[in-house]
């Protein structure tokens, strides 16, 4: 019956609309359009506005998200190629939400994981939970990560674990590493150039970001740094130099000092 239908004249399902109906679906299959075909759009719905905004935040945070951030860096200096690249902390995650973390001992969902990432790595204050940034980073955060299994890690998330060397961390070692391999673009006191986040000093991340932690660090290092010769430090020389930059000074841990927060601020240590 229902072919018969379809099959009448004057109906307005005839084989050109079944063309388009079929185009669209494969458009629709294949998944949502680039964040760079977003931006070259001269007119944005609410929901892409939001994707491109919170693409800016993570790529443009001392422009973008700068009410809450107390440093210069930006999400993507973690979080490589815009949260895109695995084994560089990626941020296709949003299926894994919510879930525990032993960092605040609660259950945390995204918008939470976000909001700390301010306080921690940007050394900066916790935004409102409904704040523009933290909807904006939340929105582009579930935009990447279409496709991916709710509650299933996607492949490369974090950073890659690396094995026990058998040997402790030699920060002696790690300056000698860093100091062929990473003052180019990071500079002889860890201060970083234009584009290139400062390592250490009081506008790097703070003690309590995860950064913070040298093995956490070192796969970062190994999988990632220098860039161009990914994967050609040894696993002992990334442990090394993980723990030469995390023995320099950097702001507190704001969760076990609050008023050394405030010495940092009123002593202008911090910007």
């Amino acid at each position: 019956m229902l072919h018969n239908q379809l099959t009448k004249p004057g109906l307005l399902f005839t084989p050109l609309i079944l063309a388009l109906c079929l185009l669209s679906f494969d458009s629709f299959s294949a998944g949502p359009p680039t964040i760079e075909t977003l931006l070259e759009r001269s007119y944005l719905d609410d929901y892409h506005s939001n994707v491109v905004f919170g693409y800016r935040i993570v790529t443009e945070t001392e422009t973008y998200g700068a009410r809450y951030s107390g440093n210069h860096l930006r999400c993507t200096n973690c979080h490589l190629n815009a949260g895109r690249k695995p084994d560089a902390i990626p941020l296709n995650v949003a299926g894994m939400y919510p879930k525990w973390r032993s960092k605040n001992g609660r259950r945390n969902g995204i918008g939470l994981r976000i909001r700390e990432c301010f306080v921690y790595s940007l050394d900066g204050i916790m935004p409102p939970e409904d704040s523009p940034e933290v909807l904006a980073v939340a929105a582009y955060i579930s935009y990447i990560s279409h496709g991916e299994t709710i509650g299933e890690a996607p492949a490369g998330r974090g950073v890659p674990t690396l094995p026990d060397t058998g040997y402790d961390p030699n920060p002696a070692n790690g300056k000698a590493i860093y100091d062929k391999n990473c003052t180019h673009c990071h500079g002889n006191n860890g201060q970083g150039i234009p584009g290139v986040p400062s390592l250490w000093g009081m506008d790097a991340y703070n003690k309590g970001a995860g950064m913070a932690n040298t093995s956490k660090a070192a796969g970062f290092i190994w999988a990632n740094m220098p860039l161009g010769q990914e994967r050609s430090l040894t696993h002992q020389d990334a442990f090394d130099v993980a723990a030469y930059i995390n023995m320099q000074i950097r702001p507190g841990d704001p969760r076990k000092s609050k008023l050394l927060k405030l010495f940092e601020a009123i002593t202008g240590l911090a910007d």
